[in-house]
């Protein structure tokens, strides 16, 4: 087996996810992690056996015996940094959103394309065994006409005006709450329809448009959403909407993904996320239980334990990044479609907050257009 080094940029929330992940998996030495926090950059040497901690990012893209990077730096910087780590012929799997613009987003991917290197984007609620459940189930109802996708994510993190902070809020983009969290409830729900929306009409609030700092007390003008509606339409004409938002007290990490067929209705909650609840008419309704012995094989691939025993956030985030790094051990990257999102998914997923903010700004319907083939 060959070993592959790794390094990880960006040591917040999330960095801190991907540094724990990439310790189970098989064949991947973490050799670097990048952090500006002075404190966090000793603490990070004390916990990881990584051959050395930087504050430079730039050092770690000139490492030579590095092969794959994770970017998990904050939205603005993730364009440089993912171009530097592809012209270094390096693979990259980045942290949503790939791009805060559509335009920026398909140069990233034409680049990663063009360079031959493995590409990721870190959507990884669809690599949860119930959401391939979903999906293979789904797909085997040819004969079963697909009536109506809905659903939900909400979060309750900025719910009150005085929920501010640089890092809660930042004022990078006029998408916010849809960017952070409406593109995971889009990729995931594209990936059980396998195709992409079509069109969208969006409607856009700021509930609070001006925040006040409870460290310095001052006001702050908010310009980007709190929460975010939305009409849709997939490629097949299958309608559906869909509400994200940050405000919505009580709610952690709510996101649901229903689809409804001539058949059945199927859900995945996000907070529930090893099982899937199936409506039917002639019999009673149905909760299926995950397991590595039961359901649809595609599912099977992503179950490695007896059903009742539950699956976890994290064991998303380990399919996601394991199946990344199976298809460059294999070289699959190069030639098949992935389970995973790349940067084509990234693409797609940037595509749709344009069209939802040009939606909302000029209040009619907007086409995607360029995912439809």
């Amino acid at each position: 087996m060959k070993i592959f080094n790794a390094a990880v940029i960006g040591a917040g929330f999330i960095g801190n996810v991907h540094i724990q992940t990439i310790q189970r998996i098989p064949g991947v030495h973490l050799r670097a992690i990048c952090t500006t926090n002075s404190q966090k950059k000793k603490e990070l040497e004390i916990l990881y056996p990584v051959d050395y901690v930087t504050d430079s990012w730039q050092a770690i893209i000139d490492d030579p015996d590095i092969d794959v990077i994770h970017n998990c730096t904050p939205n603005a910087m993730h364009d440089e940094i993912n171009r530097a780590t592809i012209l270094a012929g390096k693979h990259i799997y980045a942290e949503k959103p790939l791009s805060q613009t559509g335009a920026s987003a398909e140069a990233i991917y034409m680049l990663a394309k063009s360079k031959g290197v493995a590409h990721g984007v870190n959507f990884q609620y669809r690599m949860n065994a119930a959401v391939h459940e979903m999906r293979a189930r789904i797909r085997n109802e040819s004969d079963s006409k697909r009536i109506f996708v809905q659903g939900i994510y909400y979060q309750d993190s900025v719910t009150r005006h005085t929920d501010y902070t640089k890092r809660q809020i930042p004022e990078t983009s006029p998408a916010r709450a849809l960017l952070d969290i409406g593109i995971h409830w889009a990729d995931t729900a594209m990936f059980v329809m396998d195709q992409p929306i079509r069109r969208v009409y969006a409607q856009m609030y700021t509930h609070h448009p001006v925040r006040i700092d409870p460290e310095t007390g001052k006001e702050v003008v908010i310009r980007s959403d709190d929460t975010t509606t939305v009409m849709l339409e997939f490629a097949d004409g299958t309608p559906g909407m869909a509400a994200f938002s940050k405000c919505m007290m009580g709610h952690k990490n709510d996101l649901v993904v229903t689809v409804n067929t001539e058949a059945h209705e199927y859900t995945w909650k996000q907070e529930a996320c090893n099982r899937l609840y199936i409506g039917n008419r002639e019999s009673g309704n149905e909760k299926f239980f995950i397991g590595n012995k039961y359901g649809q094989k595609e599912a099977g691939l992503y179950a490695g334990l007896p059903a009742g025993h539950d699956y976890g956030w994290q064991d998303a985030q380990y399919n996601a990044m394991a199946a990344f790094y199976t298809s460059i051990e294999n070289g699959s990257y190069r030639n098949e479609k992935q389970d995973y999102a790349t940067m084509e998914d990234g693409w797609r997923a940037a595509r749709f907050v344009d069209a939802c903010l040009m939606s909302a700004r000029e209040n009619r319907w907007v086409e995607l257009g360029d995912f439809i083939n």
